[in-house]
């Protein structure tokens, strides 16, 4: 079953992933939803995303983004 939070995103999608750090800081970072899928393993949807660290680029990315995989629930949409 999911909830209100989990729901499949587009490819293209921006989104943002809020992480709490040792020192109680929130840090941000930034990316662009490359893949999303139904999960059974964790009953909701995951996806690969393209992560650019604290900024979006304003054109082609110095370094080359880091792909990695959370649950749509973790993500926060942004506008395009």
């Amino acid at each position: 079953m999911t909830t209100s939070d989990d729901y499949p995103l587009m490819p293209g999608t921006k989104v943002r992933r809020d992480a709490i750090w040792d020192d109680d800081t929130v840090r941000s970072e930034f990316g662009i939803v490359i893949h999303c899928w139904y999960e059974d393993e964790i009953a909701g949807y995951d996806c690969y995303v393209a992560f650019f660290g604290d900024t979006y680029p304003a054109a082609k990315p110095l370094d080359k983004p880091y792909v990695l995989r959370y649950s749509t629930a973790s993500l926060t949409v942004l506008p395009d």
